[in-house]
């Protein structure tokens, strides 16, 4: 019999009649007799009393499992549920000699409909190159490879100053709140706001106080929205000396060009390329969030917490952490828990569109996608015969070239709006 508890969760009891059991142990130990080694018996002649009760437990253990979940899964099946994770079996009757029951306690699938293409609405980014974004992203890549140089000025925004700091919380020092020569880019933001523009103005040698507040959303805790006080003395002002626009210079960024305008018109391209695929990438998470938020149908919450622990897992090992030592309150499962769900969702979203449209994975679709690929390797037809040779990559590709299918489908049929963007708007999008 099977009764729902409550949402996703079944609740299914099973019995498994005895003369089945014991037809099984009787049947694996005779043939565990055969070759059964014991002291003071030849192999393959141990009387089948000692057999039973030396290997009678283990093996009536061995074929209650199996039998457990034969049954529960010939029960499903029967009963046409589509089980989401393992179930949690409860016992009710193991006496030997008595028919076993059980109750297996899971989740299944959600049964939905999903709404109309046509009501999802959504906005699409719309952006273009111009010179000037590649002149930006020119010096960007100048200051990457430049040299830092002490100079005779005040800080100035675009220059960089080497500082000691001291950060304080009701006039005490706040862990991490301090550091000797550290490096700062005036106008990187990289510091609590205020922090850099205080700094301007100053000169070396010199010293000042900022007294600032910490964001409301600041990472730690204990500083979210607090006043501090950082004392702060300048010790060097630097600029960088920006390398020359030359075949040095080209070859060192990865760009096979001799004059500068080879150089611009090679790196204009690549550029327009990112752009294209961010613009691209953009659309397709925009349709998504739009299409999961129009169908919030229920997730198993086995679903969810695997999920969430390859977040937590992904989270730690990206911070360069080691995930066997980190405890469970340093990084708490359901602050990953809202982005699981949302995740989850949408993949058991996309299924039933791919089922319901019967799509396969085109093969000049997964072909596009090696190739896009490959473009970024030295030797691009090495990397195509590895995807090709590789049935775990190219299942993976194929994954993808599905996902590209859907997402043409409902741009298809979906309502946009267009939304006019910068070349540096789109590129830094989250």
């Amino acid at each position: 019999s099977v009764e729902t508890t409550e949402g996703l969760e079944r609740r299914m009891t099973i019995a498994i009649p005895s003369e089945r059991i014991e037809t099984d142990v009787e049947s694996r130990l005779r043939e565990a007799a055969k070759s059964v080694r014991l002291n003071g018996f030849r192999k393959g002649k141990v009387p089948m009393k000692v057999v039973k009760r030396q290997f009678g437990k283990g093996v009536r253990g061995e074929v209650i499992g199996e039998l457990m979940s034969q049954s529960f899964y010939d029960a499903v099946s029967d009963k046409k549920l589509q089980p989401a994770g393992q179930p949690k079996i409860e016992p009710v009757e193991t006496e030997e000699g008595k028919d076993l029951k059980f109750i297996a306690i899971f989740e299944v699938y959600p049964e939905f409909s999903l709404k109309k293409f046509s009501t999802i609405k959504y906005k699409k980014p719309i952006a273009t190159l111009k010179d000037s974004d590649l002149d930006k992203s020119i010096l960007e890549m100048r200051k990457r490879f430049g040299n830092l140089e002490k100079i005779e000025e005040t800080v100035a925004d675009g220059l960089y100053a080497k500082v000691d700091f001291e950060g304080y919380l009701n006039d005490e020092l706040f862990e991490g709140g301090a550091a000797k020569d550290y490096l700062i880019e005036i106008g990187s933001n990289n510091m609590i706001p205020g922090f850099e523009e205080g700094l301007i103005g100053l000169k070396e040698n010199e010293e000042k106080e900022l007294n600032l507040s910490f964001p409301d959303d600041y990472h730690a805790d204990d500083l979210k929205g607090k006043e501090v006080k950082f004392k702060v003395k300048i010790n060097e002002v630097l600029q960088t000396l920006l390398p020359e626009l030359n075949k040095d210079f080209f070859t060192k960024i990865g760009i096979d060009a001799e004059t500068e305008e080879e150089f611009k018109i090679d790196l204009k391209g690549k550029l327009e390329k990112d752009l294209e695929v961010s613009l691209k990438r953009k659309v397709k998470e925009r349709i998504f969030d739009s299409l999961e938020k129009l169908n919030p149908i229920e997730i198993p919450s086995a679903m969810v917490i695997a999920e969430s622990e390859n977040l937590r897992k992904a989270a730690v090992q990206q911070m360069g952490m080691d995930v066997s030592k980190i405890k469970d309150e340093e990084f708490p499962l359901e602050n990953f828990t809202e982005n699981a769900t949302k995740r989850v969702r949408l993949g058991v979203i996309l299924n039933k569109i791919i089922e319901d449209n019967d799509l396969k994975s085109d093969a000049e679709v997964v072909k596009s996608l090696i190739d896009e690929r490959s473009s970024g390797f030295k030797d691009p037809e090495q990397y195509r015969n590895w995807i090709y040779g590789n049935e775990e990559q190219l299942k993976n590709i194929e994954s993808l070239a599905l996902e590209e299918q859907v997402t043409e489908l409902l741009i298809s049929q979906s309502k946009s709006e267009d939304e006019n963007l910068s070349f540096e708007e789109v590129m830094t999008m989250s």
